[in-house]
């Protein structure tokens, strides 16, 4: 009791609840495993004891047996001796063999008894000698049955006299021995649970009393502790939800264990359709963010910034914004990750859209001038001889002519309705281009035939030459000159390859306009400035 106060003084001004609890702890163990040991060595002497009693009492079993074998085996001799019958002669040899293998098993049980050594092995009476002499004299009658005499009288002699009191010797000898052995193990189990009891006694006074004083007063402490710990949470659980949309952990393989924040209302299934996912699993991350995040991961570091596509169970995405550093166990292990996460939805699609509208005529909502600048190299470094790049460059026939009669606001329908008909023509992969008033250019970017090209400028120039309907009730008629140029057949570069392409629909504007031609095709000739307008 003293050890124990004296302990717990200790204990309270050095170590912490958790420590206290540890290091009884183990003390608990330790005592527990001491009573384990006693418990096990307990079994172990009974079975011991149990195995010990089997084997001696077929030993007594077997000794007292053999003085009954010694007369069945004697009067098997004097059987056969008379009768001979073959029948007689297999039980008689059966027999010797029942007993001859009987007396070498006791021989074999009684090795460890000096008592029972001595009475089969030592001198002339020994019980083995005695039985080797028998063993002869009975083979003797199975040899020569008519002059057995002498054979038979010596076996029943031993049979009713000498061999038969020392194998009564032998029984009470094997009984002696299986008593003295059971008074050993007896002992011995006696010893060992008054040491079991001794001990439980002394665990009790010595260790569970007061280390269950300790445990109580160690309880209370965690108690504290786990109610400054609950404000700690709720204070950190609502700073989480004003600082980020979702706060998270995950253990070592990615999977989600625990998740809060008002991102969850979103989520039909709420913190359960997070909960037990796998973030791989359900975050799509491109090809810099995930190097960014499999590098943290590798190196145990933090990240911060890194942003993925989140899928809900409804298939709606989400754009997210991730940060998160690694936790630790207190022996500096990793245990997984913890982080936060902001819904950036909102901000990418507002990101997307002021990119279209840099990218895009406000118009007619096509590419505009600078979305060709910036995807035609891309598209021509994928061009070969076997893979040609088609650029086609068209200009409205007529569309002055329009504004001049009707006014800007009906040739701006026109040019709406012209780009129309374009998106429904060309391929969604082409890239369909107006780079200002009536000027358009179409670069077809899976790289089709010359035959290919000539059939989508026929569908062109015949769709574009359909009358066009005003909102002041009048209709018009305009056609469309194309000029086609290819890379790497006619140049490389991008300014090379769009001049090509102007150079090829000024001849088709020179030759009468609403038709088109390729550069390929055309001889020298000298720019009409007039022809263009």
């Amino acid at each position: 009791m003293l050890f124990g106060r004296t302990l717990f003084k200790h204990d309270k001004k050095r170590h912490s609840g958790r420590e206290i609890l540890e290091s009884h702890l183990n003390r608990y163990i330790l005592a527990l495993s001491i009573v384990l040991a006693l418990i096990l060595a307990s079994h172990i002497v009974s079975l011991t004891a149990l195995r010990q009693g089997a084997h001696d009492a077929t030993a007594i079993n077997m000794s007292g047996s053999q003085r009954m074998l010694l007369q069945q085996m004697s009067h098997a001799a004097h059987d056969y001796a008379e009768d001979g019958s073959p029948e007689l002669r297999e039980n008689l040899r059966a027999s010797i063999k029942l007993f001859e293998t009987s007396h070498y098993e006791l021989i074999r049980f009684g090795e460890d008894d000096a008592a029972l050594q001595a009475i089969y092995s030592e001198g002339e009476n020994s019980i083995h000698t005695k039985v080797l002499e028998l063993i002869n004299n009975v083979n003797w009658v199975l040899v020569d049955r008519r002059n057995t005499s002498a054979a038979l009288e010596a076996i029943e002699y031993e049979a009713s006299g000498p061999l038969a009191n020392r194998l009564g010797e032998a029984a009470d000898a094997f009984e002696a021995q299986a008593n003295k052995r059971a008074e050993w193990l007896g002992t011995i189990q006696t010893y060992t649970v008054l040491a079991l009891v001794l001990t439980i006694v002394a665990e009790v006074f010595l260790v569970f009393w007061p280390a269950h004083k300790i445990m109580i007063r160690a309880f209370k402490t965690l108690d504290q502790q786990h109610s400054e710990a609950q404000a700690t949470l709720k204070r950190l659980s609502n700073f989480s939800a004003v600082a980020s949309d979702l706060f998270w952990e995950t253990d070592l393989q990615g999977k989600l264990i625990y998740a809060e924040g008002t991102f969850l209302q979103k989520l039909q299934g709420g913190r359960n359709s997070l909960v037990g996912c796998n973030y791989l699993d359900i975050i799509q991350f491109d090809e810099e963010n995930s190097e960014i995040m499999t590098n943290a991961v590798q190196s145990a570091a933090s990240y911060a910034r890194v942003r993925g596509i989140f899928t809900d169970v409804d298939g709606q995405t989400y754009h997210m914004d991730m940060a998160g550093a690694p936790c630790f166990d207190d022996k500096g292990r990793i245990t997984g990750y913890i982080g936060t996460s902001n819904d950036i939805t909102a901000q990418v699609e507002k990101q997307e859209e002021v990119r279209k509208l840099a990218y895009s005529d406000p118009l007619t909502h096509l590419a505009n001038k600078r979305a060709l600048e910036e995807r035609l190299p891309t598209m021509l470094a994928e061009a070969s001889n076997t893979a040609p790049l088609f650029i086609l460059a068209l200009d409205l026939d007529g569309f002055k002519a329009v504004n001049d009669t009707y006014g800007h606001g009906a040739g701006d329908e026109v040019l709406k309705v012209v780009a129309a008909r374009m998106k429904a023509i060309v391929r969604d992969s082409d890239l369909t281009v107006r780079t200002g008033g009536d000027e358009f250019f179409i670069v077809c970017s899976t790289s089709p035939s010359r035959l290919a090209v000539e059939g989508l400028a026929l569908r062109l120039k015949r769709k574009l030459s359909e009358p066009y309907g005003l909102s002041t009730g009048h209709r018009v008629r305009i056609s469309t000159s194309i000029g086609i140029a290819a890379a790497p057949y006619d140049c490389m570069g991008e300014g090379p390859l769009l001049h090509a392409a102007d150079m090829a629909l000024y001849e088709a504007k020179r030759c009468g306009r609403n038709q088109f031609r390729f550069y390929e095709d055309l001889g020298p000739f000298v720019v009409d400035e007039q022809a263009m307008a």
